[in-house]
């Protein structure tokens, strides 16, 4: 009798044992991202814990060529990341995410802007938020101060918003501008203070994608440089446009004479900046300074919002840049050699990596986006409606404005859609690969990239791709077409 196993049943025991194996090595490997994210792609967090050094499980990857061993990789959870040691010795690099945008948070949390302790150390694990903290409190005084005057416009805008202010050049500013500009600033706040907790798990994360890339001797991407001239010249020129809107209220008041006192100036840059608020209190020298501290942090709120979404999506398309770079040097220099196995990974763990930080970031993607689109559609009515009397420092601060507000919402949204052209840049060197080089990992690597939408989104409403920007233009264009009817057929 013939006690042999049938062959059927031999793959069926062999399957079984390395699904066990398997199973065994994921148990204790863990996920390297927290939240949604890490449950949404546990199968890829799966592979990748499999890639602990010294431990292949006698697994193999085989190429035309013949059989290539499993080269170890160590593994990063995010208890362990800042003990392990790195093998670029650069793990407190000037060009690591979080040092990179260290500054600019620093910066931000003077205006009460992500309270969170640890923002200057050298790794992420020294972030904290805290709910008791003098930080938080300053925040939510700062919330609170900004949405006393977001109530107050909204008060103003629902007793001067009718038929009658699309008649009048200026009316629909003059009765909206104020509660949007204020409820962005309300809104902006409270959504970095939900922010703050998820930014403790977020750049930790981000810490544990760049150990696990840079294991491979990658040459990081030089973040610090592109984020301070990116900084400077967004802040700069915020900085100069707010002092042209300054000037331009102020014209009335008297230059060098005995009135010419900080409170007069005060007095007559608030009653022409701010007149909506002066409708519903009376004004004092401490009005005048709750007014003029509060405005200058909603507009940073404003600037800053948008300059935050830049960066992220830099340090994000940055990697995918260097991870492309590194590819094409390598099928340059030799095909037969590439790793595709590795390079899967590493875009599977940016991927997923994209992922999450859209989850934490895509309300405040969707208000930049809103509140912009609002001001350029006011802007464009405002100069479209017709001539105004005015001196030359009006002209130049409306256009000084305008054209800041475009150049500012055109970067956004091609910074961000980077991250979208880079995770496809290799697509052609996977079509073009030869028949000697294609094996399983190249074929799944280029399924993974095609049908992977990677890019980030103003809360899964829109993706942020060059795409994009076309139908950006043509909705502003759409809504300048009604409103100009709108105001021809009133003024008829």
């Amino acid at each position: 009798m013939d006690t042999r196993i049938p062959v059927d049943r031999q793959v069926m025991v062999g399957f079984l044992r390395f699904y066990m194996e398997a199973d065994g090595t994921m148990s204790k490997t863990g996920n390297i991202l927290h939240g949604d994210s890490a449950r949404t792609n546990y199968k890829i967090w799966s592979v990748l814990g499999n890639r602990k050094k010294g431990k292949t499980n006698g697994r193999i990857r085989s190429n035309q060529e013949g059989a290539l061993p499993l080269r170890p990789r160590q593994f990063l959870r995010n208890d362990n990341v800042n003990t392990l040691h790195s093998i670029n010795n650069n793990d407190d690099s000037e060009d690591s995410f979080h040092r990179a945008i260290s500054p600019i948070l620093w910066w931000a949390q003077i205006f009460g802007l992500l309270p969170l302790s640890g923002i200057s150390a050298n790794l992420p694990s020294s972030l904290k938020f805290k709910k008791i903290s003098f930080r938080t409190i300053y925040a939510v005084i700062v919330a609170f101060s900004i949405s006393i005057m977001a109530v107050l416009s909204i008060i103003h805008m629902i007793r001067t918003l009718n038929a009658d202010s699309f008649g009048v050049r200026g009316g629909v500013a003059e009765a909206t501008a104020g509660a949007i500009f204020y409820g962005n600033g309300l809104c902006g706040t409270i959504m970095y203070l939900w922010l703050s907790p998820r930014w403790v798990i977020l750049q930790n994360d981000w810490k544990a994608m760049e150990r696990f890339i840079d294991s491979n001797k990658y040459q990081r991407p030089r973040l610090r440089w592109k984020f301070i001239i990116i900084s400077s010249a967004i802040l700069l020129f915020a900085l100069f446009e707010h002092a042209l809107s300054v000037a331009n209220n102020s014209t009335k008041f008297e230059w060098g004479t005995p009135n010419s006192t900080f409170a007069n100036f005060l007095q007559v840059y608030t009653i022409k900046s701010h007149n909506f608020i002066l409708e519903s209190v009376d004004y004092s020298f401490a009005i005048g300074i709750y007014i003029f501290i509060v405005s200058k942090i909603a507009t940073f709120v404003w600037n800053f919002t948008d300059l935050f979404v830049m960066l992220i999506s830099t340090g994000l398309a940055e990697r995918y840049k260097t991870l492309n770079k590194r590819l094409f040097v390598t099928a340059k220099k030799n095909a037969n050699t590439i790793d595709w196995c590795e390079f899967r990974n590493d875009y599977a763990l940016l991927s997923s990596l994209v992922k999450k930080v859209d989850n934490d970031i895509s309300p405040i993607i969707l208000l930049s986006f809103a509140n912009n689109l609002y001001f350029i559609c006011l802007q464009l009515l405002n100069g479209l409606s017709g001539p105004e009397a005015g001196d030359i420092l009006s002209n130049l601060y409306f256009f000084s404005s305008f054209a800041f507000l475009i150049l500012r919402t055109c970067a956004v949204t091609l910074l961000t859609a980077r991250i979208n052209d880079q995770s496809k840049t290799v697509l052609p060197l996977l079509y073009s690969c030869s028949s000697s080089t294609y094996n399983i990992e190249t074929q799944r690597l280029q399924y993974q990239l095609t049908t992977d939408d990677i890019s980030l989104t103003g809360l899964r409403f829109f993706s942020i791709t060059r795409n994009f920007m076309l139908a950006l233009a043509g909705a502003i264009v759409t809504y300048e077409v009604v409103l100009l009817q709108f105001n021809v057929a009133i003024n008829k």
